[in-house]
């Protein structure tokens, strides 16, 4: 029996770490401006307006606006969403999160 409680004890604070560890972390494409990149009003939009620039040489049906948001949002960030993490390419992250998000 008291096999089986350990297990049950191991369980239940596992699982309650990954809850909040999962609540802890913010998703990619969360809310943000330009303030909060530590980018100013300008550059921010010269990002925007690359972004929009690449969505319209493409051909998938998706809304260029939201896409470009979206993608410069992400792009702009100078420190990772995730504390330590390292993305392998920022560019890839970025356009694949708008395009699915779009």
């Amino acid at each position: 029996m008291p096999y089986n409680l350990r297990i049950l004890l191991f369980m239940l604070f596992g699982g309650a770490a990954v809850v909040i560890a999962v609540f802890q972390v913010p998703p990619l494409t969360s809310g943000g401006n330009s303030g909060k990149s530590g980018l100013n009003e300008a550059e921010f939009k010269a990002a925007v307006s690359a972004e929009l620039a690449f969505c319209q040489k493409q051909p998938d049906a998706v809304n260029c606006r939201c896409f470009a948001n979206k993608s410069a949002i992400i792009r702009s960030h100078q420190q990772p969403r995730v504390p330590s993490a390292v993305y392998a390419d920022k560019e890839d992250l970025a356009r694949g999160q708008a395009a699915l998000g779009c």
